[in-house]
Formats: C-alpha cells, sequence, structure tokens
C-alpha cells in the first residue's frame, strides 16, 4: 500500500488508478528553468507541476469522497492538511525516483509491457483503452513512461526493504487482540489457522510500511536543502 501512494497510485481499480492519477507530463519532466508559476515545487531541480499536483489532488479527494469524506464536508483544516499531504507525496515519490535512478535501478521495456498489459486486460477491447487515455489527455507512450517510473521505485523499495518475515510469536499476540477484539462486540472469533494468513500479511505490511517510512525520512533529511516548495 505505502508503494502505491509513494508512486502516486491513489485511485482504487487498476485501469482508473493509472489512468486517473497519471498526468499529461513528458518523461524528462519539468525543471527550474520552466515557468515557475507552473510549478509547485522541484527536487534536485526537477519540477513538480501545478497541473500534475491538481491532478493527483482531485483523485485523492474521490478517494476520501468513496470513504465517505467528502470535500464539502472538510473544515479549511483538514482541506490544508490534504493538500500538503499529496504534496509531500509527490516530492517524496520524485525523491526516491531520482534516488533509485542514481542507484542504478533500471526496468525492461518487457516489464512495462507486461503492466500495461494488466490495464488494458481492464478494457472490454482495445478502442475502450484507447478512448480512457483520450479522456485523461494522455498517449500509450506517456502511459508506458508512467508506469516505469511507478516500477523503478516499486524495485527499489523492494531492495531496500528486503524479505520480512512474521514469527508465530508476532502472530500469536496479534491473534490475541482479534480475539479480545471479537468479545468485546460479543462474536465468536475464528480459530487461529482460518485467520492466520490475513494476521501474518496485515503484521508483514506493517513492517513494509514502517520500513519505507523510515526510508523516506532519511531521504528528506539527506535532501531538505534542494527540496524547495514554490508558494501560490
Amino acid at each position: 500500500m505505502m508503494k502505491r501512494i509513494l508512486t502516486g497510485i491513489l485511485l482504487l481499480s487498476v485501469a482508473v488508478l493509472v489512468l486517473g492519477a497519471c498526468s499529461n507530463d513528458s518523461s524528462k519532466g519539468n525543471t527550474e528553468k520552466d515557468n515557475k508559476e507552473d510549478l509547485v515545487a522541484t527536487v534536485n531541480g526537477e519540477g513538480i507541476s501545478k497541473q500534475k499536483y491538481e491532478k493527483e489532488l482531485e483523485a485523492m479527494k474521490a478517494t476520501y469522497e468513496q470513504q465517505g469524506m467528502p470535500e464539502d464536508q472538510m473544515d479549511s483544516k483538514q482541506k490544508e492538511e490534504l493538500e500538503k499531504s499529496v504534496l509531500d507525496q509527490m516530492i517524496n515519490a520524485e525523491l526516491l525516483l531520482q534516488t533509485a535512478e542514481k542507484d542504478g535501478i533500471s526496468i525492461e521495456d518487457k516489464e512495462v509491457d507486461a503492466e500495461l498489459e494488466k490495464i488494458k486486460a481492464n478494457f472490454e477491447d482495445e478502442k475502450q483503452f484507447e478512448e480512457a487515455l483520450k479522456k485523461n489527455e494522455m498517449t500509450e507512450k506517456e502511459l508506458k513512461s508512467q508506469l516505469k517510473k511507478q516500477l523503478t521505485v516499486n524495485k527499489y523499495l523492494d531492495s531496500k526493504v528486503g524479505k520480512l518475515e512474521a514469527t508465530d510469536e508476532e502472530i500469536q499476540a496479534r491473534y490475541e487482540q482479534y480475539k479480545q477484539l471479537a468479545e468485546s462486540q460479543e462474536q465468536k472469533p475464528e480459530d487461529l489457522e482460518k485467520v492466520k494468513p490475513h494476521l501474518e500479511q496485515q503484521l508483514l505490511s506493517e513492517k513494509e510500511n514502517e520500513k519505507i517510512s523510515k526510508l523516506v525520512e532519511d531521504l528528506r533529511k539527506a535532501n531538505e536543502d534542494k527540496i524547495k516548495i514554490i508558494e501560490a
């Protein structure tokens, strides 16, 4: 989950998620040489466009609305926190991408093609896929460029997180928490063996998120003077 957020994937279904959250940017992106009125931040001189930021923000608002918190029910502080959160995620994603590329992480064309086929599988036919691209003002080439960035960051994160394990003791402790919660709600808890896969995955996800959060925190500190937020 954390990896998806950091790569700008903010919507629910794979097709809408990538086509909706990606912006109409070139493979090289913006730089500080571009008109600063069109940028919201720069990371090591690489710009984050206002257009892309607004698109990501709208995608996140849509996600919140699906979770029962539409924008018109947010107060000014909540809106401000949401805007900051989206920008932070975009800065983190750009920083991770740059770091991955410096570390020599590379993605082969066949990996991008495989990911593209997964997206196309969500459409009835090629025509519907092309219509979705057109609606989002994208070309297939731009989508593949975005997918390559996503895969690059994911591969980098996988290399840093490494293999994770949940011990029997940790699973048992989490099961005891689950039992207490079920009993407090006057529900009969499932047997350990039945819920063990879910509890194990829950623990692994938490460990992954902790490692990635620490990695991002360290990267932000190391690049603090190279991140510039452009005030409106």
